[in-house]
């Protein structure tokens, strides 16, 4: 909407007379006289104010404007974009409805209405307005006016997440613009957010041939490639982001995500320690320094780096969860049920926190309260294998027959895994359901051969009845 930095030379009006003109216009302002000036130096007065955020200032130096040169729309165009940027939108958009009476065909308008409706959150009359000044701007041939509008339009494709359309919008910029560096970034953002990670890939790598030391295009593709699943590109990426800058914490942060997820322990720990050394009082990066000594049986370390994590952040759900996980691999399982708890509580929505919390009530044979939470695991996540699989041996313990009706009752056993398919197998067996358990197995087991292991190891008596075995020798080509 304005520009950036002032010309140097105010559009042909030297320093020296502009600096003397300004102060002229603000020893008016003072004394409370009434000097008179051009109508030019009074736009280049008002932009001065705008671009130094001193708006009061500017809403004085237009309302001077259109004392004296009343029929001038310009001053009202600018009393607009600065009540806009005060948010005063509804006045601004009164003023605006009356300019596009006056004029039309000026783009300003259009573009300083568009602005407004975004800061309204009403999107799609922004779009609609950007839209109109790129016609009247095509129109007059305004090359660079149409290449901010069209990126400002490309922003509100984005804001409505309507990635697609954002990405005609930059192809356009970059027809005319191919260097154009803020449309190479955010077209490799827009790729990125519809899946195109090789698109995305291939503007990111545009927009680091043109600027080699940007460290956040570094980053931001090393992101690109994880998602992709290169993990050894994802590492370049993020070596490189962190030797232009090595106190970019999100670089080192990923980095250990990446070496937590192809299990390099160590490694992970090291970009932690970086990331903390930067940021010693980083909650979330002790918590994950914590799991990745957890992983690799640190326990004691694990245990020193969950506790300082919550003391910085009590509210981080993270640490309470490692607590009580480390504290249950330590065999103190009692006590590590109040730290899965807390860790619940702070989030009662994330299926996998109660599921972990029910693993535990159930190995302390609290059966009441790790059904309790299963069925509440499965309200959050109907599709949740290991927390079906675990609720129908609570149910088991208390009756084979309800186990067996909870597992049958279930729409989707066919979705979830083999691994609940097998144990229904099991329970029905040891309900008598004798050709409903074989003719399941079988199924199962033509589809894998490892079913039977699976069998075994939840039914080791199946490995001594000679139905079982049949199914076995018969199909075991």
């Amino acid at each position: 909407m304005f520009d950036e930095e002032e010309n140097e030379d105010n559009e042909g009006m030297s320093d020296a007379r502009f600096n003397s003109e300004l102060k002229r216009f603000e020893e008016m302002m003072m004394e409370e006289s009434s000097i008179y000036f051009d109508a030019e130096i009074l736009e280049q007065i008002i932009e001065h104010f705008i671009i130094n955020n001193q708006l009061k200032k500017g809403l004085k130096a237009v309302s001077v404007g259109l004392n004296q040169h009343p029929t001038n729309a310009n001053f009202k165009l600018r009393k607009a974009q600065i009540m806009s940027t005060m948010g005063q939108l509804k006045e601004s958009l009164l003023l605006l409805q009356e300019l596009e009476k006056i004029e039309p065909y000026n783009p300003e308008i259009f573009i300083t209405k568009a602005s407004v409706f975004s800061q309204l959150r009403d999107h799609l009359k922004a779009i609609k307005y950007y839209q109109k000044a790129i016609e009247i701007a095509n129109s007059y041939d305004l090359t660079e006016e149409l290449e901010e509008i069209r990126f400002d339009l490309a922003m509100e494709f984005e804001n409505i997440h309507k990635f697609d359309k954002a990405i005609e919008v930059l192809e356009e910029i970059l027809s005319h613009s191919p260097d154009n560096e803020a449309a190479i970034y955010e077209i490799a953002y827009c790729y990125e957010r519809t899946g195109d990670f090789d698109k995305c890939i291939e503007f990111y790598n545009r927009y680091i041939d043109n600027n080699p030391y940007s460290f956040t295009a570094w980053y931001n593709l090393g992101n690109i490639y994880f998602l992709k699943g290169n993990v050894e590109k994802a590492i370049w990426a993020y070596d490189y982001s962190i030797i232009i800058n090595d106190e970019f914490t999100s670089a080192h942060f990923n980095l250990g995500n990446v070496y937590m997820q192809i299990e390099e322990f160590d490694k992970a720990k090291e970009a932690y320690l970086n990331c903390l050394n930067i940021d010693e009082n980083d909650a979330l990066t002790l918590s994950y320094l914590a799991e990745a000594h957890e992983r690799l049986g640190e326990f004691d370390e694990a245990l020193k780096h969950y506790n300082k994590s919550r003391e910085i952040n009590p509210e981080l759900a993270e640490a309470w969860l490692g607590t009580g996980i480390v504290l249950d691999m330590q065999g103190n399982t009692l006590n590590a049920i109040s730290y899965l708890n807390q860790a619940v509580q702070l989030q009662p929505e994330n299926a996998n926190y109660h599921h972990v919390l029910a693993e535990a009530l159930f190995k302390i044979e609290h059966y009441i309260e790790a059904e309790a939470t299963l069925e509440r695991t499965i309200q959050l996540s109907p599709s949740y294998s290991d927390a079906i699989l675990l609720l129908a041996k609570v149910k088991a313990i208390y009756s084979i027959e309800e186990a067996v009706d909870f597992l049958l009752s279930l729409e989707n056993i066919q979705e979830l895994s083999q691994e609940v398919r097998i144990y229904l197998v099991t329970v029905l067996w040891q309900v008598r359901q004798f050709t409903d358990a074989l003719l399941l197995f079988k199924k199962e087991y033509l589809i894998d051969k490892d079913s039977a292991k699976t069998l075994f190891l939840y039914f080791p008596e199946a490995e001594k009845i000679p139905e079982f075995i049949q199914i076995i020798e018969t199909h075991n080509g």
